[in-house]
């Protein structure tokens, strides 16, 4: 018996109400890809700029060619997000009710809202070298997919407190012609 995939098992029933692009991407349980174009901006000033790269955040650009390859290892996901040639890859697993993220020292929980055709990431608590950040230092991360009839949208945008905007970056992404995932 195939286990449910990550997003199943943390949405259970919920993951129906995405648009069928969305929903098949995130309820497969096999290695998987997509590609698309995004615009990147990154905060201005020289410090916000030596955190995001600190970080191995992308640099910024317009239409950045993107590939996402998600692979499942377990119970777990590697999401190994490539904008250009600049790699940025992140882990995700289940703890409760959170979607959690980690890339380095940093881990995001996020819980996962499904809205009207698409899935908002809504943090909630957040550690750095695996100690909880108290909000009023946790970074503030807001990030929505939007599914469409070939793909679906991305808007990503990461602050921290004093310091503000790091990155943000949206596009498109889109499955393959010949992608037949197993649900």
């Amino acid at each position: 018996m195939v286990e449910p995939s990550l997003y199943r098992r943390i949405l259970g029933n919920q993951l129906d109400q995405l648009a069928p692009a969305l929903r098949r991407f995130h309820d497969s349980s096999v290695t998987r890809q997509a590609s698309g174009t995004f615009e990147v901006i990154r905060g201005a000033g020289r410090w916000r700029g030596w955190l995001a790269t600190l970080m191995r955040l992308p640099p910024a650009g317009l239409e950045v060619p993107v590939t996402l390859e998600v692979a499942v290892t377990g119970n777990q996901e590697r999401w190994v997000r490539c904008f250009d040639s600049h790699l940025m890859p992140t882990w995700q697993w289940q703890s409760g009710e959170l979607l959690i993220e980690a890339g380095g020292p940093l881990r995001l929980g996020f819980e996962l809202l499904p809205e009207q055709d698409g899935l908002r990431y809504r943090l909630r608590r957040t550690w750095f070298c695996l100690v909880p950040l108290p909000s009023f230092l946790a970074p503030r991360v807001e990030a929505i997919e939007l599914g469409r009839d070939d793909g679906w949208d991305v808007t990503v945008q990461f602050t921290l407190p004093l310091i503000g905007l790091l990155i943000q970056y949206q596009g498109s992404l889109r499955l393959p012609a010949s992608a037949a995932l197993t649900v």
